[in-house]
């Protein structure tokens, strides 16, 4: 019966998907032969739409099974014991969440987080009734003015499929058509652009709070998506793509695999609009054409997630050749092209020696090794041409041979005319004094203009009446360690840090000196400030911890912490530092300086800093690509040139 069977399914693959014949009926082979005892569940849904005689319906369950052998979702009790956690948190409604603080809580009390996950595959449990359901929920929205321009194939990709990851699959159309569908029924919504920024409208009301880490590497099911108060940038994606196609709304998931000037990749949506053209947003925070554009020097590629397998892609053309395991994917396409603001540039790149290699691959720098981002065919064995790759971003191209990336020739810059410029090191020495590891933190730059006005004080009563002022903050402060001289030299029981009127606090460690001593003085810790809504853990006492990345926060201005001293004190001096992302040499760490030659990173020796922010390095070579590693603390570390005497970040 199985053969019988298999062979009609055969036949209606064949007919109905003739320009992709072969593909097609592999596809479906492939699936009923993995769903051993659920095949039957299979099987009745093509029967269903074989007997219904709609065919196209039929080619849709067909073009689902096709592409479902190798879809998965994991179940257990870990799972279960998340799931329970995770959705009894998002029923808190408050204004902001201590998301490290709850993740703590479910790891410290989790029962089951030893142990493994179980792997269960579409093709073995998902029954005839769901996908049919899926099915029919889908076509009942296709055909509305903001997807009528969708042609088969497709409405097959940006509407039909069941899932977006590897989440719980579940009948979730339902319950988010009638959430957001009613926002779309005024007659002047015509487009794909115009219902994806309504129901954007609605997302962006949503509390949204972006984890740097999850608990557990799962994508979210979507009835618990439904209820997110805070997710990783991949979670709220999702959660847009329910909500849009779930009313008929063209929406695709698009991602970013890793920052060409940046640590980690992002995650973000796309809606292809009436015109046929595609355009970004941010699922619950950014509207179409709002999102990427701020990052346009910051994407060396962009991929997009499909359900379907592309042809286009490495792992569809790569043969026997092994390849990283990124490009494996066969659901992913390569859109990088879309967006012209990104200057995207079709380079060569030569190969240093013969290769009989089909592929090559462009590399961008993370501290865990470099990463590959695109690849491209090699020609003459030595050359490679890469297509449509992001400018103002330091790449190294490699091979894979072995289950391992080889780097080749010199790392370079590709600029925004499409020149390459490489990194090679010279005979020529220098000797340099870093200050940092990682470029300041972008997310951090508003904080120095507003912190002129602050002010250090002392007092000879714990309400500040009548107090002195030591010092006042008059210029925007840098993101070092400061040391100012006092402008009092009255003896005070009392010593506080004063915000000023346009910052919440926002001072990370304050130090008070007494004359002679290089001890930082010590006492009760005390203050007057509303606790912070977003940091509310981030009291007095982080200014006085010895730790420069932790940071006083209020939710008031003019707030201020300090200390009581055990006995009356002249202040000699005061040095603080702002609230920062520690990325600045600190005293007492060690640090290694390296450079890239020939493939591999090469030292220069390791140093205890003796000092803050400062770190002398003699004998550099000079025109060589660098990397300052810190191997007491942190994990923020960025190439860099050095040029005209100052450090360019890459």
């Amino acid at each position: 019966m199985y053969r019988i069977l298999l062979y009609i399914i055969s036949v209606t693959v064949l007919f109905l998907c003739s320009c992709k014949m072969q593909t097609a009926e592999t596809g479906v082979e492939e699936a009923l032969s993995k769903a051993g005892g659920n095949r039957k569940e299979l099987f009745q849904v093509i029967r269903h739409y074989q007997d219904s005689g709609d065919s196209l319906k039929l080619k849709a369950a067909l073009f689902l099974i096709e592409n479902m052998a190798d879809k998965y979702y994991l179940t257990g009790n870990l799972i279960n014991e998340f799931y329970t956690f995770i959705d009894s948190v998002y029923q808190i409604k408050q204004p902001e969440y201590d998301i490290p603080a709850i993740y703590d809580a479910f790891g410290n009390k989790a029962i089951y987080r030893d142990e493994k996950p179980q792997v269960n595959w579409d093709v073995q449990t998902l029954s005839a009734d769901f996908l049919i359901q899926n099915i029919e929920e889908a076509f009942a929205v296709w055909g509305r003015p903001w997807n009528k321009h969708l042609t088969f194939d497709e409405f097959c990709e940006w509407i039909l499929p069941y899932r977006v990851a590897t989440e719980i699959p579940e009948s979730w159309r339902k319950l988010y058509r009638e959430r957001f569908e009613p926002l779309l029924q005024s007659d002047t919504i015509q487009t794909a652009k115009q219902a994806c920024t309504i129901i954007n409208n609605e997302l962006i009301k949503l509390p949204i709070h972006i984890a740097l880490d999850a608990v557990l590497p799962i994508s979210l099911r979507p009835s618990t998506l439904a209820d997110i108060k805070f997710g990783l940038c991949n979670d709220y994606a999702n959660l847009a793509l329910f909500a849009m196609r779930a009313s008929g709304v063209p929406v695709a998931v698009e991602n970013v695999p890793h920052w060409g000037r940046g640590n980690n990749s992002h995650v973000f949506n796309a809606v292809y609009d009436n015109d046929g053209t595609w355009h970004d947003f941010s699922g619950a925070e950014q509207n179409p054409d709002e999102h990427l554009v701020r990052f346009r020097y910051e994407i060396p590629k962009v991929y997009r997630k499909t359900y379907g397998k592309q042809d286009g892609s490495l792992a569809m053309q790569c043969g026997n050749e092994d390849i990283p395991d990124f490009f494996k994917n066969p659901y992913i396409q390569d859109v990088t092209q879309n967006y012209s603001f990104v200057e995207a540039k079709d380079i060569i790149v030569p190969l240093p020696d013969k290769t009989d290699r089909k592929f090559a691959y462009l590399c961008v720098f993370d501290r865990t090794g470099w990463i590959p981002v695109a690849w491209g065919k090699v020609f003459g064995k030595r050359q490679v041409s890469f297509n449509a790759i992001g400018p103002n971003i330091v790449y190294h191209s490699a091979l894979y041979t072995d289950g391992a990336l080889q780097l080749t020739g010199a790392p370079f810059l590709l600029d925004t005319l499409g020149r390459i410029t490489k990194y090679m090191p010279q005979k020529e020495k220098m000797d340099y004094v870093l200050e940092r590891k990682n470029p300041p933190a972008d997310n951090l730059m508003y904080l120095p203009p507003t912190m002129p006005g602050s002010k250090f004080q002392g007092a000879d009563n714990p309400d500040f009446q009548n107090a002195v002022t030591f010092h006042t903050i008059e210029k925007e402060p840098d993101f070092k360690y400061t040391t100012v001289a006092s402008a009092s030299q009255a003896m005070v029981k009392y010593v506080r840090y004063l915000s000023s009127d346009k910052t919440w606090g926002n001072m990370s460690e304050v130090e008070f000196y007494a004359e002679g001593s290089d001890l930082p003085l010590k006492g009760k810790v005390i203050g007057k400030y509303l606790p912070s809504m977003y940091y509310p853990r981030n009291g007095a006492a982080n200014m006085f911890d010895g730790d420069p990345l932790t940071f006083f926060h209020s939710n008031d201005t003019l707030s201020w912490g300090g200390l009581e001293l055990e006995q009356p004190t002249a202040i000699s001096r005061i040095r603080y530092i702002i609230r920062n992302d520690d990325n600045g040499i600190r005293k007492g760490h060690e640090y290694e300086l390296l450079y890239m030659d020939n493939g591999s990173w090469k030292s220069l020796g390791k140093q205890i800093a003796v000092e803050d922010d400062s770190l002398l390095y003699k004998d550099i070579p000079k025109g060589a690509l660098y990397w300052l590693r810190d191997y007491t603390r942190g994990h923020e570390e960025r190439i860099f040139e050095i040029k005209d005497n100052r450090v360019i970040w890459h």
